[in-house]
């Protein structure tokens, strides 16, 4: 193997998968997802496709519009590495059930891909689209408000977050309360010695100053959950390790937790069933 090959397998969550060979894994996660955020868009009332932008995928949807005004939400980003057409806001519907079963609205905002876009630009416009959810939940006087983010979208919202808390009122940053963020990749550089660059273009440069891991960040005392998964990419766990570190020598207030027997793609898959580990935690977390 070559270097660039080491790398391409290291960060090719897929390759890692227990169940599925890599490319069963990601046609069966892409038929779930699909199959259940259809499933849920039947029977949760909801509001599809507001736009907090001019492009095609710069809108958001929003599951539980049945629930009290003040009934808590989360905010999910999906992942995708910023290029993966199939994963888009709209079939991550499916993690919507559990939470509204819960009483818990759920808001699923998605984003342009590159090449359209630069990575830049992408986190640019999702703090735009944030900050418009945000100001939903404050209008609705909703009694908290909770971020999520899946694989580049848990590292989007690492990345945005401090400037984001910044530069909303103090009672909207007050309103979030926590962040989950999921089988994240905080640390960018890697990711330049990849094919998956062919698209998203970074240099060494501009992948460091677009990691959590090497920034200067302020969370505040929002409640910092960070997950990883057991049979997930050794580099995307190392790097929820290493995230955890260094959020807590600077005193965040933060966890971490390893899920067993879970890969990049079942632990969010399995968000739909009330009884996995992390479902049950995140409606715990939210509803106390």
């Amino acid at each position: 193997m070559s270097c660039d090959q080491d790398f391409e397998k290291l960060y090719s969550p897929s390759q890692w998968s227990k169940r599925f060979n890599s490319k069963e894994v990601l046609e069966k996660h892409v038929q779930f997802i699909e199959h259940h955020s259809r499933l849920v868009r039947e029977k949760i009332p909801c509001h599809l496709g507001n736009s907090y932008g001019p492009g095609p995928k710069e809108k958001y949807d929003i599951y539980g519009t049945d629930l009290n005004n003040h009934a808590p939400i989360l905010i999910h980003i999906h992942g995708g590495y910023y290029q993966e057409e199939c994963i888009t806001h709209s079939n991550n519907g499916f993690i919507a059930s559990v939470l509204h079963e819960s009483g818990i609205k759920t808001i699923l905002l998605g984003y342009e891909l590159s090449p359209q876009r630069t990575v830049s630009e992408i986190l640019e416009r999702l703090q735009i689209g944030l900050r418009e959810c945000i100001s939903y939940a404050t209008k609705l006087e909703s009694r908290a408000l909770y971020l999520s983010g899946h694989s580049v979208g848990a590292h989007a919202i690492a990345a945005l977050l401090s400037e984001l808390k910044k530069s909303i009122s103090s009672a909207e940053s007050d309103l979030i309360q926590g962040v989950f963020l999921i089988c994240g990749l905080y640390d960018m550089v890697p990711i330049t010695k990849m094919s998956a660059n062919d698209l998203l273009k970074l240099t060494a440069d501009t992948a460091r100053e677009l990691s959590p891991l090497y920034g200067e960040l302020d969370y505040g005392s929002t409640k910092i959950f960070i997950v990883g998964a057991e049979n997930d990419s050794p580099a995307f766990v190392s790097d929820s390790q290493k995230f955890y570190k260094k959020l807590h020598l600077m005193g965040a207030n933060c966890f971490l937790t390893i899920i067993p027997d879970a890969d990049h793609f079942d632990i969010i898959e399995n968000l739909y069933d009330r009884n996995f580990q992390l479902a049950d935690f995140m409606v715990k977390a939210i509803k106390e």
